[in-house]
Formats: structure tokens, sequence, C-alpha cells
């Protein structure tokens, strides 16, 4: 059961009639509601000497929820995902739209982006030996328009995520040896 019908069912069963017209009127004044869930991990690896990172890829299945007043006319559910690194604004990475016309909807977008670059510097996620920790902050918006671009109900829901990189090397990997020899063979009696 909607949550607005609930309300209406309850006011009706406590207070009668005039108790259901003032409960109507509060829910078609009532604010929309948007919900969004996000939950990031994140990731390391260990680089040798000469290994360098080569892609970060950040790879988000959102869930999305709204409900608007039942006088409203939903036409569309936008989705963006951004990303920041040292409190940084975040940076839109990728988006998505869906047409949605009912006034209450829930749903999911899988989305995906490379924040190589685009967000963090590859050379900076490396040390040049040790380790170093990176945190992504990761930022999801969801809104709800209408076809004239009137935004009914939106909601953002943020996480962050470390990304640690550690460079490890051999300490053979920094010597060498080499040269050129023969083996020689010597006879006599005995």
């Amino acid at each position: 059961m909607r949550r607005r019908d609930l309300l209406r069912a309850s006011a009706a069963a406590v207070g009668g009639g005039g108790a259901t017209l003032g409960l109507v009127a509060l829910a078609d004044d009532a604010d929309a509601q948007a919900a969004l869930t996000l939950e990031v991990t994140g990731d390391s690896a260990t680089l040798g000497a000469d290994e360098s990172v080569t892609a970060l890829t950040l790879a988000v299945d959102l869930e999305w929820a709204y409900d608007v007043p039942d006088s409203a006319s939903p036409s569309t559910v936008v989705v963006e995902l951004a990303a920041a690194t040292d409190g940084d604004t975040p940076t839109v990475v990728a988006s998505a739209e869906s047409a949605e016309l009912f006034t209450e909807a829930e749903g999911e977008e899988s989305l995906e982006a490379g924040l190589l670059g685009e967000v963090v510097d590859g050379e900076a996620l490396a040390p040049p030996d040790g380790e170093r920790e990176t945190v992504v902050d990761v930022e999801a918006q969801m809104r709800v328009e209408t076809s004239g671009g009137e935004v009914l109900a939106e909601a953002t829901a943020t996480d962050s995520a470390p990304v640690t990189v550690e460079r490890t090397a051999e300490a053979s990997q920094y010597g060498s040896v080499g040269g050129s020899g023969s083996l020689t063979i010597e006879t006599g009696s005995a």
C-alpha cells in the first residue's frame, strides 16, 4: 500500500469523514519523496618496479525510488554518477535517463565510467615506492522531471572508497650482473 493511501486509511479509521478530508488536503500538499541508495567498495593493487596504473573503473548498480503527489506529471528520471578525490568538486562521469509516467516508481541503473584522467591522475595513484591510499568520493544523484524540465523530486547519495596502490620491488629488479667466460680443459700425465 502506498504511503499516502496508508495515511488516508489510518485517518478514516481513527477520526471519521472529517479527518479524512483534512488528511486528503495534507496529502495533496505533501512534499515529494525520493530515495537513492549507494555503497561503493575500494580496491588495491601491487605494482612492480616498471608497472603503472592503466585504468581505474567505477562500476555502480544504483537503486532509486520516488513518490510524488498525485497531481504531479512526471516524465523522466535522470540518474547521474559523479566522482572526485581530495575534496574536489565532483565531476559527472556517467548518466542515464528513463521515461517514467507514474507518480510512484522505483528502478535500477547500472553505470560504468573510467576515472583515470577524468577524475584521478594515474601518476598520483602510484607511489615511487611504498604504499599510497587515495580516497575516491562517489556521488549519485536522481531527479524526477516533468516534460518541461521542472524538478518534482530529487535525491543524492554519497559514499567514499579507498584505492590503495603499493609498489614493491625485489632487490634483483634494481641490480644486474653479467659478463662472458669460458671453460678450459687441461690434460697431462699423472
